[in-house]
């Protein structure tokens, strides 16, 4: 079966489901913008933006200009591949860059399977209270128009995938019974428990009978609950002397507005009492260190405000880490309160701290928490044994069910479950 995946990163949300699909002998491509993209396992097709959105363009449509752009740079390539006989069964593309919009114009007999990852809505389900809206109609329009790539890939595709039962349900109700709600799958062989390394934490700083608090993000933002974190770290400095806190994220903003002069790491550092020798910025780091992080971590912190779920939660369950999350509907689609962590008012960082502490004082809790964590992540979510595998039969049994397949009945668009 020849599947195409494409997106404007590589190898982003896809790369390991198209590995995986790579090893079970199915014929893969990916046709992605990132320059220097490599693959052992599967054929690389890149493709490019011939320009960026012009300047004069009405500033609600930029983002579907871009789309648009990234579009005619995809079906360039697509048309390249079909000239030299290439024809794919199934292509599945990320829908918010506009890459698949074409897809159905240069291969009418492929089935296109659209990833839906955001839909915007206002008021935003990501607020914070650190942004209050000025010009609420405007606001709301902008995240209205912001959808427009969401809407021009639904009426090409032939199915529609979410990663999360939360993300399916910010879109709206007229659509949902045409989304499959499909994991990402995650990696539980790499993302395991194990022994602290002291070694490691000595390089970095970290005495190796410290306790350990971790925070891992893309950025340094409120909509991933930085500041929080950061005033959470005040109160636990205060109590503990043995505490030491370690930020895993870069000095930037990676989701949400931003903010006007000094950054949100610049804005905490000045306004906060904070031991900097008990405090540990460590940007991005490799993912074998992030795991020797997780593993000597006696509590991990993901205060995010509701959106996207970031991966790194779900790792942090992976490794057995001890996990105090904000008490929001993406969180607890993957973690039940004293089961597999505890569930708290993000905005109340005393409560934060006091179980932080609770965690630090009984490690039989913490040891109890993190285990189950763990046990529900292979059990519904690992990619190898259960997510992969159900990936494959959804997008066979849409082929077997596409007007592409002898004697099979036109594609309905109704979903099928995986």
């Amino acid at each position: 079966m020849k599947i195409l995946f494409v997106h404007k990163n590589f190898p982003a949300q896809f790369g390991r489901l198209a590995n995986w699909l790579a090893g079970q002998g199915w014929d893969v491509t990916f046709a992605t913008a990132r320059k220097g993209a490599r693959s052992d396992q599967m054929r690389i097709v890149p493709f490019r933006e011939h320009r960026e959105p012009s300047a004069s363009t009405h500033h609600y449509l930029t983002g579907t200009e871009r789309a648009v752009i990234a579009g005619q740079g995809m079906v360039r390539a697509a048309i390249a591949l079909r000239e030299q006989g290439y024809i794919p069964d199934v292509v599945v593309a990320h829908s918010g860059w506009g890459v698949g919009f074409f897809i159905k114009d240069v291969w009418p007999e492929t089935q296109y399977v659209q990833y839906a990852e955001w839909y915007y809505s206002f008021p935003h389900a990501d607020g914070t209270p650190y942004f209050t809206a000025q010009h609420p109609v405007e606001e709301s329009a902008r995240a209205r128009s912001r959808n427009a790539p969401f809407w021009l890939d639904f009426s090409a595709a032939d199915a529609t995938i979410c990663p999360t039962r939360y993300q399916a349900s910010r879109f709206p109700e007229k659509v949902r019974d045409h989304i499959t709600v499909l994991s990402d799958g995650f990696d539980t062989k790499t993302h395991c428990p194990g022994p602290r390394d002291p070694d490691f934490l000595q390089m970095h700083g970290i005495p190796p009978d410290a306790s350990v608090v971790t925070y891992i993000a893309r950025g340094m933002e409120p909509t991933r609950g930085f500041p929080e974190v950061m005033k959470a770290a005040e109160r636990l400095h205060r109590a503990r002397p043995d505490v030491h806190v370690v930020i895993i994220a870069d000095d930037r903003v990676a989701y949400g507005p931003k903010p006007d002069g000094a950054s949100w790491k610049e804005r905490m550092l000045a306004t906060l009492d904070l031991d900097l020798t008990r405090l540990h910025f460590t940007g991005l780091v490799s993912r074998s260190d992030m795991i020797r992080y997780l593993r000597a971590s006696d509590a991990h912190l993901y205060l995010s405000a509701p959106f996207v779920l970031s991966w790194s939660f779900v790792e942090a369950m992976s490794c057995g880490a001890p996990l105090i999350a904000a008490r929001s509907a993406p969180v607890e689609e993957f973690m039940t309160h004293e089961t597999e962590g505890l569930l708290v008012d993000p905005y109340n960082t005393g409560e934060v701290a006091d179980w932080v502490v609770r965690l630090l004082d009984d490690r039989d809790l913490a040891r109890s928490l993190g285990s189950a964590a763990r046990d529900r992540i292979v059990r519904r979510y690992d990619a190898d044994t259960i997510v992969f595998p159900d990936a494959a039969r959804f997008l066979s049994d849409l082929l077997a069910h596409s007007p592409r397949a002898a004697g099979s009945p036109p594609n309905t668009g109704r979903p099928i479950q995986a």
